[in-house]
């Protein structure tokens, strides 16, 4: 899980790249959702949370020099917006939490990027409207949030939106918004590391934060099992939501 990779750090994430291409093979988004037949090496997919500039400019142009295809969660209600129009969206956003948006003056990716991507054979996924914390919004707002984004991208790309990842920390959604984002969406992606089974035996999808301003070094020490360790219990605890979802 990648958020905006900034042109200073392109070769970073480059370098990223090419440790990963060395060990694993990568799943594409359509492969994920038919379920690809496995390798002899564990299989990886990369994500973009926030539908950053970057992410169509640079990102998505070095994946496919790779070979590669990324799933980009977006925010529809961002596109359209000037730089500090989001800007002011994010900040208001982030304001629930007590605190004021940090890293939040990324220029967002307009509808036509959105679909070019889409059409380029990279997936989109919906990260929410605005980018809200949806534990801390009442339901029938979080349900917009959820549903209102899920219905412009199925009318943007023309087709079923399959993706979706709440916003923030792995605690922040409610058992009523995991069962609206299950409604409109395939595969609910959190942010809480963990390895999948494979075949999917869940809709939910465990993700591994990477920061792409470090080293390689510090990425293996990411995917070297420490972290997915941490997040037992609240893996354990977001299980237990879903199962309630289940008939």
């Amino acid at each position: 899980m990648y958020h905006d990779v900034p042109r200073r750090l392109l070769g970073r994430f480059k370098d990223h790249l090419q440790w990963l291409a060395q060990r694993f093979d990568f799943l594409s988004p359509e492969g994920l959702l038919n379920e690809a037949s496995p390798g002899k090496r564990p299989m990886a997919l990369l994500t973009f949370d926030d539908g950053c500039l970057d992410n169509y400019e640079l990102v998505a142009p070095l994946l496919e020099s790779f070979g590669f295809r990324g799933l980009f969660f977006v925010c529809p209600g961002f596109t359209g917006l000037s730089r500090e129009a989001s800007f002011r969206l994010m900040e208001r956003s982030s304001l629930l939490f007590g605190e004021k948006a940090r890293d939040s003056r990324w220029q967002r990716l307009s509808r036509d990027q959105i679909v070019d991507l889409d059409r380029r054979g990279h997936a989109i996924g919906s990260h929410t409207l605005t980018h809200t914390p949806l534990i801390l919004i009442d339901e029938t707002e979080a349900r917009r949030e959820i549903q209102q984004s899920a219905s412009l991208l199925v009318e943007w790309l023309g087709h079923p939106c399959r993706f979706f990842a709440w916003t923030y920390a792995w605690n922040q959604v409610t058992s009523q918004s995991l069962a609206v984002a299950a409604e409109n969406h395939t595969l609910l992606f959190s942010p809480c590391s963990g390895l999948n089974d494979w075949p999917l035996k869940s809709r939910l999808i465990w993700r591994t934060g990477v920061d792409v301003s470090k080293p390689v070094s510090h990425l293996q020490t990411q995917l070297s099992g420490l972290v997915d360790h941490s997040y037992k219990i609240p893996r354990s605890r977001l299980q237990s939501m879903m199962k309630e979802l289940s008939p």
